[in-house]
């Protein structure tokens, strides 16, 4: 059966409100359960980003050593060692990237790295310096190969190490006697070529101290790059961001209800904003179930989705219009009405949002993570503002127009009842 020839048949969508309006209802409820399970396992109901709660920069510096083959090789490093940084009791301290986006080209190039305050500014002040020793350590250390023989270890540099020998050996004696193995300075010597430092161990050396003592041979190496600590985003300036955000989805909302109110009816201004805040629920939800990050991209794409949805629904109400004006339903209920408006436009709704939306997905598909972040709410609020034009904004404003008919007639009544 062709779509047009299905629009042609009364669907008698304002019927079955009851059904429409618990759809949205049980997204709610779902999207609570989730918030709750999330608060009590992940420690946040939502996924805040470092826009709105606060957080820090770290500047990965590595030029030419940053190709487009291994960006996502270091992306994923600094990811894990952020991630699993620990304190001393092997507590992680919950840090979260929030993104990682590479800036400069060629001997500029470095990944600058966003994430997340997880305590107060004297506690991160603390965490920050370990991260940065962190990074350098796995980022920009020259490894060694290590050879052993006998009692001894080689470790094989691919040129001279003779200006870094002086720190090793210091590093060396401290990781071990860290390990509980004593060495004498005379354990330590570098080759007459200075590629390479030997470490006599002696006998009874167990794996552990065995890999402090490696570990302690690799060599930061300066050429490769540099971690620089970034600047902070200060809760205050999120606070600020927030309340804007939030200001300006009040102020649209007001204006469009002034708009249509104005162009139509009040009635039809009220369904209007009623649907739009479905839009916006539901949008919250999205990312309250499936726990995406909310960071200022996804305030860009509640305001983006604030104006396309209203257009739908102003088609409807303009239909609606016409209908009463032409006195094509003059004696239809306004049930009735909303029927006839929904099933003239509901193709032109579905086709516009089509195409959209094949738009977007792609986007979301293909696109760089910082931009699917934008355009996964963005899909929701697609699907949750095509379905408010359909079957919510014309279900409340038959609601509203029935009210309004039959208070006169209360009104009548109790007249009456007065008068006998």
């Amino acid at each position: 059966m062709k779509i047009s020839n299905l629009l042609e048949k009364d669907l008698r969508i304002v019927e079955k409100k009851k059904l429409w309006f618990s759809i949205p209802a049980a997204i709610v409820l779902f999207a609570v359960i989730m918030a709750i399970v999330f608060q009590f396992t992940l420690g946040s109901a939502f996924n805040i980003g470092m826009d709105f709660s606060g957080g820090y920069t770290m500047n990965v510096k590595l030029g030419t050593n940053l190709t487009s083959d291994n960006k996502d090789e270091y992306v994923k490093l600094i990811e894990d060692v952020t991630e699993n940084l620990s304190d001393a009791e092997g507590e992680k301290y919950g840090l979260k990237v929030s993104a990682v986006q590479l800036q400069g080209s060629g001997d500029q190039a470095s990944l600058y790295v966003k994430y997340k305050a997880v305590a107060s500014e004297e506690v991160m002040e603390d965490i920050n310096s370990e991260l940065q020793s962190a990074l350098t350590d796995n980022l920009l250390k020259r490894i060694p190969m290590v050879t052993e023989e006998g009692s001894s270890i080689s470790a094989k540099y691919t040129e001279s190490v003779r200006s870094f020998y002086e720190n090793r050996k210091t590093a060396v004696l401290s990781a071990a006697a860290e390990s509980g193995l004593t060495l004498s300075e005379d354990s330590v010597s570098l080759s007459e070529d200075g590629t390479s430092i030997t470490v006599a161990l002696g006998s009874s050396v167990t794996s552990e101290q065995k890999d402090a003592v490696i570990s302690a041979l690799s060599i930061n190496d300066v050429y490769l790059g540099s971690v620089i600590a970034g600047d902070q985003v200060s809760a205050s300036v999120s606070t600020e961001l927030l309340t804007s955000a939030i200001c300006a989805i009040i102020g649209a909302l007001a204006l469009m209800l002034l708009y249509i109110f104005i162009r139509f009816e009040l009635a039809s201004a009220v369904s209007a904003i009623v649907a739009l805040f479905h839009d916006v629920l539901i949008m919250v939800c999205f990312m309250a179930i499936f726990h995406i990050e909310i960071n200022s991209t996804f305030i860009a794409a509640l305001i983006t989705i604030l104006g396309y949805s209203i257009n739908n629904t102003i088609i409807i109400f303009d239909r609606v219009r016409e209908v009463v004006k032409n006195g094509m339903a003059k004696n239809s209920s306004y049930s009735r009405i909303a029927n006839f408006a929904v099933r003239d436009t509901m193709l032109r709704s579905l086709n516009t949002s089509l195409t959209t939306l094949i738009t977007i997905a792609m986007v979301a598909i293909i696109g760089v993570p910082d931009i699917r972040i934008f355009a996964l709410p963005i899909i929701a609020g697609l699907l949750a503002g095509t379905y408010s034009s359909i079957c919510i904004a014309p279900s409340v404003w038959s609601i509203i127009k029935d009210r309004r008919k039959r208070e006169p007639k209360a009104e009548k009544a109790k007249k009456k009842a007065a008068a006998a």
